[in-house]
């Protein structure tokens, strides 16, 4: 009674005796079960089948149908879908035939290698399915040979690195013989009860037929398949014809484009047949052509052109013109020529003849784009770290960049106090178009920042596509709107400047967007679309004077795009992509009136190339899913001293040039756009930053060797998104000292909102840490303080704002908790200023500032009574306000704990 014990259990090891059991069960072994199993399995047959299927209905088909334990590939075919409820109308059968002549040919190597038609045929066929999804491990339906043909099997065939169609074809005879003999078969159509099981795994597969024998299959009943394609072969003894049967909801363009290359496969086989499956052209020149670059009207040749001669022409150009306007204090375009040769002579007196790098450590300033072009003119290239980033992360990237010169404010008040007694002398300084000028601080997988390399050639076609493709004229007001050292961020420093624009930097304006745009009249925005999706209605109607907006670094949300054609009719609205390895933008897409939901990241820009790619570069077809990967002129030199991780993203191709993979998945559109599609790896976009869960990882296991295991994951609460990070340890962590710890290391954005200890990881069948069975964070995964109950109607005024916005119950808000810690973001803190100061109670108005300076409920309170004064530390803030993320507006997360 034991074992029937255990099976009502149906814990881990009742259900392997359950799988154990139905095994034999289906194998026909019924006399190895005892009369109680047998009935066991009878009076529990549903609830066996029931708790696989709707557990994990691929671990029934492998393990309980045939395939015993091994790993096997849920074959994925979802790219050939039509996109949303598009269905064809009607199953529907599409041909083509092989000719006579390759009839022969094809004939001839069956005859040669004594092989059957059918083996060469599922083999060509599954080698195609590898090319598209890089699935080994699948399993292709096909018909037993016999003297009816109706039967059923299923072929399992793993393939291995560098397999080539000749080893291929061997196996699948093997595998073919196998199936035959082992009882692996059924009636496709006829056996409802495991059709659902199979469907979900065993998508496609081939039917073949001699002469007439075609007419054996009927096309599949409505219903009774949600995912078939079904690929018949008739040999008629002088041709092959071949077509597919398919389910409606696969797009008809992506299955004749299926049929094609299958076919080329096909006709070139005795090409192929030595040939590593990887290395197989199944797309035809024309295709090739297409995609290889589907864009050939890119002519402008940037690369020739000098990037100071440029900025001097202008400079020259526009002398009298205002370039800069910080806060009131201007700078015309004499002015920045003057401060910016004086700078390189400057620059140039530390760092003589070398080419070295110079840290730009600055607040927002009217001397901080004079610097950066200093930095350039003297033959270097720069790098803007965020002065208030954490100070071990800043000296981890100082010491690791290996700076010549940190240009910080004591270094400017240096400058500044010399610079009458400057001579600029006619600095030529030899630079190269392949030359560095300037780094981009990006998350790293290792646990620390990498740095990348751009080049001048790569900076120069970014700035002349910005002003000639989306267009800067010298009417335009650029608004620096992002954070200073923000990919982004860069190119607006230096494009007005070769159009004629002016550009207006504030330290205030960070978070008061809309009254920052509306005072300078702004015209051209470059932001996160997150800046925007806080705005209130009055607030966007301020925003008449845009005419132009390029969003990047995250999905747009359409009512933004709504909101903002609200305001100004014919705003244009752009998307755009690129990551910090390329020169910031590879490609952008004008979002029309016509777009209501989906925007793509559009086509390249000029001399840059994208595209999509499997594991091997090889290009993949239109509609497959792949990686992102960038070529062109916008490819960058790798990461600084950091060779190893430079040699796994960027690749010197032989046809293509260098390449950079960015780890994003996208595919190609049928109008040749550009979709991204999410990450190939952990690494994550938050608000429009760039988060490499890994890194976070690393810092956690660091504070304490008692820490065993570390999981960071992005995980949703109240229509936000956090970060969590999960952790086992041998003793307990204070999750408090955890978070301390982390701030020294990490930027704002990257610290945790939710600390998680877990005895035991969840597993998945492979050992492999299951994070779709993490437990769900809550409020008290938070850092909390003791319970504070709120005094007077005042305070319990805030806190029932503060509930409303964190959509927490006002019973779990502490009167002495910090706003940010409990779920608090920036575009949140936005909204409670608002709020707040709609108070008929309060005696002065409330910024974001105070928000900072008084994050509890009763800090808060006083400051709005009266009863508090602003902090000594209100300058500090409000510079460190000037810094933050784009996205953000201001830091996230931010305690002062």
């Amino acid at each position: 009674m034991e074992i029937i014990h255990i099976l009502k259990s149906l814990d881990k090891k009742g259900i392997s005796l359950a799988v154990e059991l139905t095994q034999l069960k289906l194998k026909g072994n019924i006399s190895q079960l005892s009369v109680e199993e047998k009935t066991f399995l009878k009076e529990n047959k549903e609830r066996i089948i029931d708790y696989f299927v709707k557990k994990d209905k691929f671990y029934f088909f492998r393990d309980v149908l045939y395939f015993g334990n091994e790993e096997l590939d849920a074959l994925d075919l979802n790219d050939l879908r039509s996109s949303g409820n598009m269905l064809r109308q009607l199953p529907s059968r599409i041909n083509k035939t092989i000719s006579v002549t390759e009839y022969k040919e094809i004939k001839k190597i069956t005859k040669e290698h004594n092989i059957t038609f059918q083996s060469l045929f599922l083999a060509a066929y599954r080698a195609l399915l590898y090319r598209y999804t890089e699935q080994k491990n699948v399993i292709l339906y096909t018909n037993l040979l016999n003297a009816d043909g109706k039967e059923t099997l299923f072929i399992k065939n793993k393939i291995e690195d560098n397999e080539t169609i000749k080893s291929l074809i061997g196996k699948e005879e093997i595998a073919i013989h196998a199936a035959s003999a082992g009882g692996q078969r059924k009636d496709l159509v006829a056996d409802q009860e495991k059709n659902t099981l199979l469907d979900e795994f065993v998508k496609t597969g081939m039917f073949f037929f001699s002469g007439s024998e075609n007419q054996l299959y009927n096309p599949r009943p409505e219903g009774i398949s949600t995912s078939y394609i079904d690929i018949l072969i008739n040999d008629d003894e002088e041709q092959f014809n071949i077509s597919i049967d398919s389910h409606p909801s696969y797009k008809q363009e992506h299955i004749q484009r299926l049929l094609k290359h299958l076919v080329n496969i096909i006709k070139n086989l005795p090409v192929y047949f030595n040939i590593a499956l990887h290395e197989i052209d199944y797309r035809g020149e024309g295709e090739n052509q297409i995609l290889e670059y589907p864009d050939p009207d890119q002519s402008q040749a940037w690369e020739k052109e000098n990037l100071i001669a440029k900025f001097e022409a202008s400079f020259n150009k526009y002398s009298t013109k205002t370039a800069i306007d910080f806060e009131g204090k201007l700078l015309s375009y004499g002015d920045v020529k003057y401060l910016s040769d004086k700078v390189a002579y400057y620059i140039s007196s530390y760092t003589g003849n070398e080419k070295s790098y110079i840290s730009i450590c600055l607040n927002k300033s009217e001397y901080f784009i004079p610097v950066l072009l200093g930095v350039i003119k003297s033959g270097n290239a720069y790098v803007v770290i965020d002065p208030f980033i954490p100070e071990e992360r800043k000296k981890s990237l100082l010491e690791d960049i290996s700076c010549k010169l940190i240009f910080d404010e004591l270094q400017l008040q240096d400058f500044l106090e010399k610079i009458e007694y400057i001579i600029p002398s006619q600095l030529k300084p030899n630079m190269h178009q392949d030359d560095p000028v300037y780094l981009m601080c990006t998350s790293g997988s290792t646990g620390k920042p990498k740095v990348a390399i751009n080049t001048h050639k790569g900076l120069l076609n970014l700035l002349q596509w910005y002003k000639n493709d989306i267009g800067i004229g010298e009417e335009d007001n650029i608004g620096i709107i992002s954070n200073i050292s923000f990919d982004l961020t860069q190119k607006n420093y230096f494009a007005p400047l070769l159009a004629g624009a002016t550009i207006y930097l504030e330290n205030t304006g960070l978070y008061n967007i809309p009254g920052f745009i509306d005072k300078n009249k702004i015209t051209i925005a470059n932001v996160a679309p997150a800046v925007f999706s806080s705005f209130t209605d009055a607030e966007y109607k301020v925003l008449g004077s845009l005419r132009k907006v390029i969003f990047g670094g995250e999905k747009i949300d359409p009512a933004i795009v709504k909101n903002l054609r609200n305001v100004v009719n014919n705003i244009r609205i752009y998307n755009s992509y690129g990551p910090s390895e390329a020169s910031d933008v590879s490609s952008f897409y004008e979002i029309n009136k016509e777009n209501t939901n989906i925007y793509p990241i559009g086509k390249a820009i000029p001399n840059v190339k994208v595209y999509i790619m499997d594991s091997k570069y090889n290009v993949l077809p239109l509609a497959l899913k792949g990686e992102i990967v960038i070529g062109g002129i916008g490819v960058g030199l790798g990461y600084v001293n950091n060779p190893s991780e430079t040699d796994i993203r960027f690749y010197e191709h032989p046809k293509y040039g260098r390449l950079y993979r960015t780890g994003d998945l996208g595919r190609l559109l049928e109008d040749y756009n550009f979709e991204f599609l999410g990450r190939n790896d952990f690494q994550v976009k938050l608000r429009g930053n760039r988060v490499e869960l890994q890194e976070i990882e690393s810092a956690t296991t660091n504070y304490s060797s008692h820490i065993r295991t570390v999981l960071a994951n992005i995980v949703s609460s109240n229509s936000e998104k956090y970060i969590a990070v999960y952790y086992s340890s041998d003793l307990p962590i204070n999750n408090v000292e955890l978070k301390k710890y982390l701030t020294k290391y990490l930027p704002d954005y990257m610290i945790p909102m939710y600390y998680i200890s877990l005895g035991e990881f969840p597993l998945t069948p492979n050992g492999k840490i299951d994070r779709k069975a993490l437990p769900p964070v809550s409020f008290k995964d938070t850092i909390q303080t003791a319970y504070v109950e709120a005094k007077g109607d005042f305070e319990i005024k805030i806190r029932s704002i503060w509930a409303g916005l964190l959509n927490l119950e006002e019973s779990q808000i502490s009167t002495n908790a910090n706003f940010f810690a409990i779920g608090g973001t920036s575009l949140k803190l936005l909204q409670l200023v608002k709020e707040i100061n709609q108070l008929k109670e309060i005696k002065r108005e409330v910024t974001p500032v105070n928000i900072f300076e008084f994050p509890q409920i009763s800090e808060l309170a006083g400051y709005l009574n009266g009863e508090t004064a602003n902090s000594d530390n209100t300058k500090a803030i409000e510079e460190s306000l000037s810094t933050m993320d784009e996205t953000l507006s201001i830091l996230n997360n931010y305690s002062t704990e």
